[in-house]
């Protein structure tokens, strides 16, 4: 069996293992809290002296269920008898800790005919110091919760609980004057971001509605690069507002949060100042917790220059997505820019079946092998994820609504 001094594992008894942990030690795996220990000692308790003739079963069997749900770029090794370490490259902290524990639930049942909350042993590592492995104890009741998005595609995200509902109503809805006099209004609202691969919530997304105030007529999202500097630099503001909300202390125990913003905004000195010179979210949040996407970026883009802001916005968050323009060669200032990923609302093409399947064909080429993550967002339900999927796309969200917000886009 295996023991543990403290959060430390102490035996490491496989001989390939100083090479996979060397390798994740080289990378920032760990503190992205992408890395996690699971431990099959319930099957072995069970088994008690059984253990000697059962274990290598158990072994293949671990070994079949890394190999179904990681891809070839992640990292799975044996540490010794009971425990296995997994590294996942494509998936952010609670995600890729909600497919480990997924895994060995998997495991679980099939040794043991079921899978108690005290038979879960997850651990997130949080340092290699050569075979030196330090890993804290995970709860496998709130990793779980990452896999709630499916029971209830119009129930509130639990991630809202614990929100100050005061706090939010000062911050949801807003409303700013434009220049011709007229009084716009923005809801936001919280999207869960699913990894379609292991369908776990890899991210939370704020979406802003913008609607004409006297009508309650929404401006489509494509029309988003139509607003002035001005406009786009108070939503901005405001979605971080919002965005403060749900930022977590802790980027370990909740997803990433994805916050639209506009290129124009973030070109600037004043609008990285915003960003950074906060006051409710520190320099380790932004870094660790917030990802970036850039909204009003077209062909007409300079990729130098897009290139230029993405380096300085990388350098305080977590990395910076591009929203592609349903439109051709939509990616075309992106392709010489290292991004996060990529992302492509879909909510103004609602009620086209056919025509949304054909766009997200003609996207998902377009985009292939130009950043990790493909995202699809606004689609009508999840039902639609297995389109996204087979048309290529690594993620996708339905659109939610907020409170108040007018269903239908503007025609």
């Amino acid at each position: 069996m295996s023991r543990h001094e403290g959060a430390t594992i102490d035996r490491i008894a496989t001989a390939t293992a100083a090479a996979a942990l060397d390798r994740l030690a080289g990378s920032d795996l760990v503190e992205r809290g992408c890395v996690t220990i699971i431990s099959v000692e319930a099957i072995q308790e069970r088994a008690g002296d059984r253990w000697p003739r059962k274990r290598d079963d158990v072994w293949a069997y671990v070994g079949r269920k890394l190999d179904e749900h990681l891809s070839h770029q992640d990292i799975r090794q044996r540490l010794n008898e009971t425990d296995f370490l997994i590294g996942m490259t494509q998936e952010e902290g609670v995600a890729a800790q909600a497919v480990s524990l997924k895994i060995l639930e998997e495991v679980l049942v099939f040794f043991l005919g079921s899978a108690e909350q005290a038979d879960f042993r997850v651990r997130s590592v949080n340092r290699i110091d050569g075979l030196n492995v330090s890993a804290a104890e995970l709860d496998p009741v709130r990793i779980a919760v990452a896999r709630q998005r499916v029971a209830d595609p119009a129930a509130p995200s639990p991630y809202r609980h614990g929100i100050d509902p005061e706090e939010e109503r000062k911050r949801n809805p807003v409303s700013f004057v434009t220049a011709g006099g007229e009084t716009m209004k923005v809801h936001f609202a919280l999207e869960h971001v699913v990894s379609l691969q292991h369908n776990v919530t890899a991210a939370l997304r704020v979406q802003p509605t913008v609607s004409h105030a006297a009508t309650g007529r929404v401006i489509p999202t494509r029309f988003f690069g139509k607003l002035t500097d001005e406009e786009a630099a108070f939503i901005d503001r405001s979605a971080l507002d919002f965005a403060s909300l749900f930022m977590p202390k802790d980027s370990r125990s909740q997803p990433p949060l994805i916050v639209p913003a506009s290129f124009r905004s973030l070109g600037g000195r004043k609008g990285r100042r915003e960003l950074v010179g906060r006051e409710d979210i520190t320099a380790e949040q932004l870094r660790r917790s917030l990802f970036i996407e850039l909204f009003d970026v077209d062909r007409g883009t300079p990729p130098g220059r897009l290139a230029e802001v993405s380096a300085l916005v990388t350098a305080v968050s977590r990395g910076v997505f591009v929203r592609l323009q349903p439109v051709k060669r939509a990616a075309a200032p992106v392709r010489d820019v290292r991004l996060r990923g990529l992302t492509f609302d879909a909510a103004d093409l609602a009620g086209f079946d056919s025509r949304l399947a054909r766009l997200l064909v003609a996207i998902s080429m377009e985009a292939k092998g130009l950043s990790p993550a493909l995202v699809v967002q606004g689609l009508p339900s999840a039902e639609y994820f297995g389109m996204a999927q087979v048309a290529g796309f690594t993620h996708a969200s339905r659109r939610a609504i907020a409170a108040g917000e007018s269903e239908r886009p503007a025609a």
